[in-house]
């Protein structure tokens, strides 16, 4: 887990005492068989060094490549008082590996200490209190500089580590010579605080360059929780105000973290607090973020589901989109449209997040197990749903039922398969997902989780804004295109004949188009047959196709040849039975025959290679397709192609329902309209009737159709008493005065109901 440390150290134990430089050099390279336990209990030299895993340094020639001496002679040479060395310990991003570690600590010391003499040691071992991997370097080296005497001829160690040369009196420098004769200076920077915290953030800023150079997507921050806290509510984000709003933690050495009590012990707990804390944020984060992503969502599919009926309606299509009123709504509708399609391929999303984090902080074998493990479930359970959903073939011919059956066998096979590697694995599979929820790790991946779907907040925003527009823009639009046409209610016996005729018609018409429909679905519609030949033909990577497409062409040609021939035959036996009179014609004919004969001849022999060639061919093909992993592969295929078109075998049963209702309803429209026509002549053609609407039945009545209404006036035109009740006519024209309406009279109702008898009789 990448967490920032840096800490700068002198010579000195907090109780004043010097520390030896050779000693603390030999501990940090593990020179002398020293290794970290040995620091620890104060023991004697142990046989292996197990952390020290790189180490490297910039000494003088006269060191001859040894820290220790370099530093031996730091401690004999320097003056009393004065500091022989200063010591920077850093933590290294445990996510990055041994070398992109080392590139870490290369810019870092070329940046800070590239004119001083150093050694440096990587350690890489399980941290005391989190058990987790601690990669980290401690960096030994001297204050004084490399300066242009020393790049240009190295002094002696007992002249190196002199008091440097101050200049004279009138000198703003001292001469090269004297400075020669003098030690080498030392850097004024390694007293200056302000230095210090340049250098603590350079080392955040080389830290996160290689993070991202590496695909990590975590950051460290060389500040203090309360400035991380500051920033954090200045952006408005809560999850990240709330984990730093807690008190920094307590530094530990490595002496007390082995102590069973005390100050370890308190450390421990305030971790666990910590992250126990961070993932209770981080659920409620999720929460609301997840609340927000589906109300975003669910706006933006409104927009788009009105935008599409509106933009496909009639009314839309023969509006003038060229007036400039109009013209703006719809420029801001499509241009709205395509900012929420850029957006949605901006989103992330909980899934992606997820997906993303896991894939940083597993190792690759791990993670692509689980990707592979979890693929697996995913195609167990589709092939589960795909083998409830497979519909057996409507034909039942034995060839049908015995490919349906192949997939079937081979859907099954797969599915057992497919559960034989899951439960072999589930272990596995558990034991990885529990590495996720470690406190260490499982804190880094809600970290990356929170970054990219915080990143998300501001395009739901713009969603919702661009989505809002879109459907305000939609509103006004339809209001000035849609016409709203007002319901007739009143209607005259003629136009009751002509809604009823108009009726039959549209019927009439539908239904042709529904058995339309129902014979182009049925030439879509893929039987198991079929989808097991196109399922061998993908198998082979369309070589069947190709094979199909030599064999039309050798088909053509061989017409073509037969055709030839016979000619030729003819062309023979005119020549047998003519008599020449010219012999030079005769031979002349003679040649040309039989050259043509030559190159027919040659013509078969090629197609008879070639028909072998073919054979050959589709014997390979179906070779390759009779294995049993090929069989088991074309039966997956042919399942998912049966799948596919399972959609179109659903809209042709649809379609097939509705040719069936719509007969009922157009034999009950034309009985209607036959009727109302026979007794059309005695019904007067101006008089106007409608559907009252009674306190009784008015919530029977109430917002029908004007072809429910027109029917029910015809039902009770033609004497049916539950119409007859619900019909008011009208004597003349004044259809302004509503106290004209009246019921149809008891003698109407007994004339009807007459009619419509001596009808049926």
């Amino acid at each position: 887990m990448a967490t920032y440390h840096l800490r700068v150290k002198n010579d000195t134990q907090p109780s004043g005492t010097k520390v030896s430089a050779k000693r603390h050099a030999d501990y940090i390279l593990r020179e002398d068989g020293k290794s970290h336990a040995d620091y620890i209990n104060r023991e004697g030299a142990q046989g292996e060094k197990t952390d020290c895993v790189f180490k490297d340094s910039q000494l003088p020639k006269w060191a001859k490549g040894s820290a220790q001496k370099f530093f031996s002679a730091a401690t004999r040479y320097e003056s009393k008082g004065n500091r022989r060395y200063k010591e920077i310990e850093l933590s290294l991003p445990n996510e990055l590996t041994l070398e992109q570690n080392r590139e870490v600590v290369d810019k870092f010391i070329a940046d800070h200490l590239s004119n001083h003499y150093y050694a440096y040691a990587i350690h890489e071992k399980n941290g005391e209190l989190s058990g987790e991997r601690h990669p980290h370097v401690h960096i030994m080296f001297s204050e004084r500089l490399i300066d242009d005497v020393e790049k240009k001829s190295e002094r002696p160690a007992y002249k190196y580590f002199r008091r440097a040369a101050r200049p004279l009196k009138g000198e703003q420098v001292a001469s090269f010579e004297r400075r020669r004769e003098h030690g080498a200076p030392k850097a004024p920077k390694w007293h200056d605080k302000k230095y210090l915290c340049e250098m603590r953030a350079d080392f955040a800023r080389i830290q996160n360059e290689v993070l991202a150079k590496n695909g990590f997507s975590i950051r460290v921050d060389h500040r203090s929780l309360k400035a991380q806290q500051s920033e954090a509510e200045e952006h408005g984000n809560d999850f990240l105000a709330k984990v730093y709003k807690r008190m920094p933690e307590s530094y530990i050495g490595i002496i007390s973290a082995h102590e069973e009590d005390g100050l370890a012990a308190d450390v421990k707990r305030f971790r666990g607090k910590v992250q126990n804390r961070q993932h209770s944020l981080f659920q409620d984060d999720m929460r609301k973020k997840t609340a927000q992503e589906e109300e975003t969502k669910f706006l933006v599919r409104q927009a788009e589901y009105a935008s599409h009926s509106l933009l496909n309606s009639q009314a839309y299509k023969s509006a003038n989109l060229a007036d400039e009123a109009l013209n703006g709504l719809n420029q801001g509708i499509l241009s709205g449209l395509a900012r929420i399609q850029k957006l949605k391929r901006n989103l992330v999303g909980f899934l992606d997040a997820r997906e993303h984090a896991r894939k940083e902080y597993l190792p690759v074998a791990d993670y692509q197990f689980l990707l592979d493990y979890e693929n697996k479930m995913r195609e167990c359970e589709e092939l589960e749903r795909l083998s409830k959903e497979l519909i057996p073939p409507t034909r039942k011919y034995p060839e049908e039922l015995q490919a349906f059956q192949t997939i079937t066998r081979g859907i099954d096979k797969k599915i057992s398969d497919l559960r034989s590697f899951l439960a072999q694995h589930n272990s596995q599979y558990w034991a990885i997902l529990g590495k996720l929820e470690e406190p260490y790790r499982r804190k880094n991946v809600e970290l990356v989780m929170h970054r990219l779907l915080q990143n998300d907040l501001d395009v739901l925003r713009e969603l919702k804004k661009t989505s809002t527009t879109v459907l305000k823009n939609l509103d006004a639009l339809r209001a000035k295109i849609e016409v709203q046409e007002i319901p007739k209610t009143v209607f005259t016996a003629r136009e009751v004949r002509d809604h009823l005729f108009e009726q039959y018609r549209s019927l009439k018409k539908q239904r042709e188009e529904d058995i339309d429909t129902c014979n182009s679905l049925m030439l879509k519609h893929i039987f198991p047959s079929e989808a097991i030949s196109i399922a061998k033909n993908i198998f082979v990577h369309d070589g069947f196709k190709k094979l199909r497409t030599e064999q039309e062409e050798y088909e053509k040609a061989l017409a073509k040849y037969e055709r030839e021939m016979s000619e030729m035959r003819e062309r023979e036996l005119l020549f047998s039975n003519r008599k020449w009179t010219n012999r030079a014609e005769k031979f002349q004919a003679q040649y040309y025959l039989t050259k043509e004969k030559i190159n027919l001849e040659e013509t078969g022999r090629r197609l008879s290679e070639t028909k072998l060639r073919l054979e050959s061919e589709l014997t390979r093909l179906e070779r390759l397709c009779q294995t049993k992993e090929a069989q088991e592969k074309i039966a997956l295929l042919a399942a998912d192609i049966l799948h596919k078109s399972l959609k179109i075998v659903l809209e042709y049963e649809e379609a097939k329902k509705r040719v069936g209702d719509l007969y009922e309803k157009l034999q009950e429209a034309k009985k209607r309209f036959n009727a109302f026509d026979e007794g059309y002549r005695s019904l007067k053609p101006n008089r106007v009737y409608r559907v009252i609407q009674p306190e009784s039945n008015s919530t029977k009545t109430s917002n029908l159709k004007e072809n429910e209404l027109v029917a029910i006036i015809a039902d009770a035109l033609l004497g049916e008493p539950y119409a007859v009740q619900l019909v008011a006519r009208f004597g003349d024209n004044n259809l302004e005065m509503e106290k004209d309406w009246e019921m149809m009279s008891e003698l109407d109702k007994d004339e009807l109901i007459n009619r419509k008898m001596v009808r049926e009789l």
